[in-house]
């Protein structure tokens, strides 16, 4: 049981470290199909833009540089388990139990955070009269297209980023009650 404790913790450290990643890469991506769309050309003038709804993509700008500033400190908060070796070590101290509450911490609220805000500006997207982006994007000759991916696709990358945590919390009980177990079998033969 123990060798499989010690394969688990090593894949949960390696699984928060990815996935925190995964949440930077999406950070960057996520304003992409506005970008391709031009809306930063439609809603030039946020008070009257071209095409009512537009305007989105300048709204979403300051919420994906949080994004991805989060993105960062998941990253360096998975980090964190390394440098206090929750990978590696045998038996956990104080430093390994506060690295993996601190990922909980931050994986939860920036879970809850990113998706209440990227389902809000996903409703404004959807809002957009894409007739008229169409009217638009012929007369000035550029390309466009429906899609709601980056937006979509928020579920998995929070869901993946809820599973790692959880997979980091359950080693971490796992390995608290596999110390304690350990303790007692020293207890029982230095008493033999």
């Amino acid at each position: 049981m123990y060798k499989k404790q010690m394969i688990l913790q090593r894949i949960a450290c390696y699984l928060v470290l990815g996935v925190a990643a995964l949440v930077f890469i999406y950070s960057l991506g996520l304003v992409t199909d506005l970008y391709d769309n031009n809306f930063n050309f439609y809603a030039q003038n946020l008070k009257r833009p071209k095409v009512a709804g537009t305007e989105v993509y300048y709204y979403i700008q300051d919420f994906n540089r949080a994004l991805t500033g989060s993105g960062l400190v998941l990253i360096l908060l998975a980090l964190s388990q390394f440098v206090a070796q929750n990978h590696a070590r045998r038996r956990y101290y104080i430093a390994n139990y506060i690295t993996v509450g601190a990922n909980t911490v931050a994986a939860l609220g920036i879970s809850v955070w990113a998706l209440i805000n990227i389902f809000s500006y996903k409703a404004q997207y959807v809002s957009i009269d894409f007739d008229a982006l169409a009217a638009e994007a012929e007369k000035y000759g550029f390309t466009w297209y429906y899609s709601t991916f980056w937006f979509d696709i928020a579920i998995a990358v929070f869901a993946l980023l809820l599973v790692a945590t959880f997979v980091n919390v359950v080693n971490l009980f796992l390995k608290r009650s596999l110390m304690k177990a350990e303790q007692q079998l020293i207890k029982e033969g230095r008493e033999a």
